[in-house]
């Protein structure tokens, strides 16, 4: 019996027409990563029978089994919620509480941001700590790196954590520093890009991350000047979906960012109430939602998720639940 754990995977998304750069092309994403995981079992059995000195009977069988699936959070449609009080909990996608555990801390201030990482980890932006917690999906700690401060390897506010899937981390923070860091999955700094302000290549209050590994593209949530800033992994500048308003295309206050299988980009909109659908060259697709209490409405949505079942998952912070939603 034998169990393994990340297992490469391939996968292709839907293929689509991208402007950028000119001129238009079709392009196909596909996704290597490591998002399996196994276990094989088996047996083996034999017998012999000598019939006489001239004549043996051998006879043998064998068993082998083996049965791979996503890893947790690879596309298994589950949901890992970090909470007011705290607690980060563990649901199915029909929200079955499958479990959970609190923060080791939290006097000071509550986590803002989470993913699961390719390791099957659950990443903590531990916001008010200054710090970056990887737990095992039972609460077990695995591993911590950040302080307090302005100096490279030291976050003020950190609010997100996503993966470029080559061993990288990238963690967004803000307080003065509003900047994307970057880290080794050991915890080692490797350097950072970004600062505070509203100009180009600038800041303010970096909400969270995004990577499309397909496009090797970076995106962040920059909340403050009510754009998605898009770089590539390597941190260079590429351009800005959005600007502050209302209409289609506009943006207030976008605090988190998700992509869908096909590359679409799906912005979470504290200031306007309401989930947001781009295309993957920027082009506002869908405005869903809007203020209320109601099914389908909402009061401040904090977060945004894809699960493999293509639901959009939004953390309805004002009503105190997770509405699940077809996009369009």
């Amino acid at each position: 019996y034998n169990v393994y754990d990340n297992l490469r995977s391939f996968d292709m998304g839907a293929p689509f027409v991208s402007a950028t750069p000119p001129p238009a092309h079709l392009e196909i994403p596909f996704l290597v990563n490591n998002a399996m995981e196994g276990a094989t079992s088996g047996g083996e059995i034999s017998a012999k029978w000598q019939a006489s000195d001239r004549w043996r009977l051998n006879a043998g069988y064998t068993l082998l089994q083996m049965h791979l699936r996503n890893g947790i959070g690879a596309g298994d449609s589950t949901l890992w919620v970090v909470d007011k009080t705290a607690r980060l909990q563990h649901f199915d996608a029909a929200g079955k509480h499958l479990g959970g555990f609190s923060m080791p801390e939290s006097a000071a201030g509550k986590p803002t941001g989470l993913a699961v990482g390719p390791d099957g980890n659950v990443w903590v932006a531990d916001t008010h700590y200054h710090r970056v917690v990887a737990f095992k999906p039972d609460g077990t700690e695995v591993r911590r790196f950040g302080s307090y401060g302005t100096e490279p390897g030291r976050m003020v506010y950190p609010t997100d954590v996503a993966f470029a899937g080559d061993g990288r981390v990238f963690v967004s923070e803000y307080g003065g520093n509003d900047r994307v860091n970057i880290w080794s999955i050991e915890g080692e700094f490797l350097g950072s890009f970004g600062a505070f302000g509203s100009g180009s290549g600038q800041l303010s209050r970096p909400s969270a991350l995004a990577v499309d590994a397909a496009r090797s593209r970076l995106y962040v949530a920059d909340a403050c000047n009510h754009r998605i800033a898009v770089y590539d992994l390597a941190g260079k500048l590429e351009r800005y979906i959005g600007s502050v308003g209302r209409e289609i295309g506009r943006l207030r206050y976008p605090y988190d960012v998700a992509l869908t299988a096909d590359g679409r980009i799906v912005v979470c909109e504290y200031g306007n109430n309401r989930i947001q659908v781009f295309s993957p060259d920027g082009r506002g697709l869908a405005v869903l939602g809007g203020p209320g209490r109601q099914l389908g409405e909402l009061a401040y949505p904090w977060g945004v998720a894809i699960g493999a079942d293509a639901l959009a998952y939004i953390v309805d912070a004002g009503n105190n639940r997770i509405q699940a939603w077809r996009l369009p």
